[in-house]
């Protein structure tokens, strides 16, 4: 079995995409599939893709279309609305709004490396757990 998880970054800010690849790096059996400057650059990537990315990590305000426009369109195409989303943002206020549209986290923006790889990491970490427990109960093994 294998447990490598393959990351999407949608990402406008060329600082932010580097902060987060550098994180991202820090982080076993974890790779970076792609990194997108904005929402309509990832759907186009994915729509065009035969594999699919594990985890999307996505930054809320950006141009073109941003990452609530972006997860709108993903939950709308059956061959990605199983693709677990997390908002990065530095504004704690759209919190609220990332979950209750479905997201399965988000994560406020810190200013160092390590405490991001550490908030990746748990956050991977926990998205593995729970798809590992509803392939289980989809399974019926859970439920006997």
């Amino acid at each position: 079995m294998n447990n490598s998880k393959s990351i999407l970054l949608i990402e406008d800010d060329e600082d932010d995409q580097s902060f987060f690849i550098e994180a991202i790096s820090e982080i076993k059996s974890t790779w970076l599939y792609h990194v997108a400057n904005n929402g309509k650059e990832a759907i186009d990537k994915l729509k065009n893709s035969i594999v699919l990315p594990d985890i999307i990590f996505t930054d809320v305000n950006m141009p073109l279309m941003n990452g609530f426009e972006c997860f709108s369109e993903l939950i709308k195409n059956p061959r990605t609305r199983h693709i677990p989303v997390v908002f990065l943002s530095t504004d704690t206020s759209q919190k609220e709004l990332a979950y209750e549209l479905g997201a399965k986290g988000f994560i406020h923006k810190p200013s160092d490396t390590s405490t991001l790889s550490s908030q990746l990491a748990q956050m991977i970490t926990s998205i593995a757990m729970v798809t590992i427990i509803c392939s289980f109960i989809d399974f019926g093994l859970l439920c006997q």
